[in-house]
C-alpha cells in the first residue's frame, strides 16, 4: 500500500512537499519582454546571437550553424580551442549578471509565495531572476527551499563552511566574502558530484523528492545533455512512498503526446496534467495551499474553492492579499477560504508573463 501523504484533516494541513522543477522555459514566460531594460533573455539556442559569439566561434573552426550545446560539448570534451572555452564562460556570466528584475511583481514573484518553507524550487537557469524576487520577498513570508541545480549568476557559496547565500555577501560563520558559484554548462555526460555546491544541490532536490506529494516541471525541455539529471530525478521519484497518489504537473507550451513521452516515468497512471501556462496549476490556483487543495480534493472528498492570485501591479498590494493565508500559518490551522477579492486587482487574469 502507497503510504498517506502527512495530511493532518483537522488542521487541514499537509507537511508533504511540493517539489516544482524550473527550466529556461520558465524564466522565459515569467519575462517574455527581457529584463527591466528589455534586455533578452536567452535559451540556449539564442546565446550565440545574445552574446555575440557567430564570429569567434567561426574564427575557431566551429561552424556558425552548430547549436551551442554541440559547439560547448565538443570544447569542454575535446580539450580543443580553451580560450574560446574561457571566453563564452565570461560572456555568459557577464550577460546574466547584468540583467535588472523589474520592479513590478513578476511571475517568479508569484511563484515564490505560493509556496512555503517545506516546499522546493530547483532550478537549472543561470539567470538571477528567482534568487533576486526570492530576496525581495522574504520578508513577507516564510518562502520555499531553493536549489541550483546548474549554479546561478546571483548565487554565492562559502565551501569551507558549507554555507550558500547571494553574490556581494559574506559568510555568516567566517565573515569572508563569498565565492561565485560554479555554472554547469551543457555536456553530453554531466558530472554532478565533483563540484561541492552542485552536488549538495543534488542532494537536496533528492530528499524533497522522496518525501514530496506534489511535483510541478515548469519550462524544462529535458534535453539529450541532461539525460543523466532526467534519469537521476525520474528513479527518486518513483521510489517515493507516495508515488501512487502524488500528482505531477507538466508546464510546457510543446505538444501533449511528447510531453507525455517524455515525462512517463514520473507519471503514475492518470495522477497528472499537462498545462500551457502555470496559471492552470494547483500552484496559482491555490497558493501556499496546493498540497492541502489536493488531498481535500483526492482523500477527503470535501474540494476546496480555487483562490487564484489577482493581478497586482505593486508588491506591497501582492503580500497584503497574502497575509491572510500567512496568518493561518502561524496558527496552524488552514481553512480553505479563499481571501478577500481587493476592489482595484483584476481577479480574473493571471499573473504577468503568463
Amino acid at each position: 500500500m502507497p503510504r498517506l501523504p502527512t495530511f493532518n484533516p483537522d488542521k487541514g494541513i499537509n507537511h508533504s512537499p511540493h517539489v516544482v522543477i524550473l527550466g529556461a522555459g520558465a524564466s522565459r514566460a515569467a519575462f517574455p519582454e527581457g529584463d527591466a531594460n528589455r534586455k533578452r533573455l536567452p535559451l540556449l539556442v539564442d546565446l550565440p546571437d545574445c552574446l555575440d559569439l557567430r564570429a569567434v566561434i567561426s574564427s575557431a573552426g566551429f561552424s556558425a550553424k552548430n547549436n551551442f550545446e554541440s559547439i560547448y560539448d565538443e570544447l569542454a570534451t575535446s580539450g580543443r580551442c580553451p580560450s574560446l572555452k574561457a571566453e563564452i564562460e565570461s560572456r555568459v556570466r557577464s550577460y546574466f549578471e547584468l540583467l535588472v528584475l523589474p520592479d513590478t511583481p513578476t511571475l517568479y514573484d508569484y511563484l515564490l509565495l505560493s509556496l512555503r518553507e517545506n516546499d522546493l524550487i530547483a532550478t537549472f537557469n543561470w539567470d538571477p531572476f528567482l534568487p533576486r524576487a526570492f530576496k525581495r520577498n522574504r520578508g513577507a513570508s516564510k518562502l520555499p527551499q531553493l536549489a541550483f541545480l546548474h549554479g546561478n549568476v546571483e548565487v554565492a557559496v562559502c565551501i569551507k563552511d558549507r554555507v550558500k547565500g547571494f553574490r556581494g555577501d559574506t559568510c555568516s560563520k567566517c565573515g569572508q566574502l563569498f565565492d561565485a558559484t560554479t555554472l554547469l554548462y551543457p555536456v553530453q555526460n554531466k558530472d554532478y558530484n565533483s563540484d561541492p555546491f552542485i552536488a549538495n544541490e543534488w542532494c537536496v532536490l533528492n530528499a524533497f523528492l522522496k518525501e514530496a506529494y506534489m511535483v510541478t516541471i515548469f519550462g524544462y525541455s529535458a534535453p539529450t545533455t541532461d539525460e543523466a539529471a532526467v534519469e537521476l530525478m525520474s528513479r527518486t521519484w518513483a521510489d517515493n512512498p507516495t508515488f501512487e497518489l502524488a500528482q505531477v504537473s507538466i508546464v510546457d507550451i510543446k505538444p501533449e503526446i511528447k510531453l507525455k513521452a517524455a515525462w512517463k516515468p514520473f507519471f503514475c497512471r492518470d495522477h497528472f496534467g499537462i498545462h500551457k501556462k502555470l496559471s492552470t496549476t494547483w500552484i496559482l490556483r491555490h497558493p501556499r495551499r496546493s498540497g492541502e487543495a489536493l488531498a481535500m480534493a483526492t482523500l477527503q472528498n470535501a474540494p476546496w474553492p480555487d483562490n487564484p492570485f489577482p493581478q497586482f501591479k505593486a508588491l506591497p498590494e501582492l503580500h497584503a492579499w497574502i497575509a491572510p493565508l500567512v496568518a493561518e500559518e502561524n496558527e496552524g490551522r488552514f481553512s480553505g477560504k479563499p481571501c478577500p477579492k481587493p476592489q482595484d486587482a483584476i481577479q480574473t487574469e493571471p499573473p504577468k508573463g503568463e
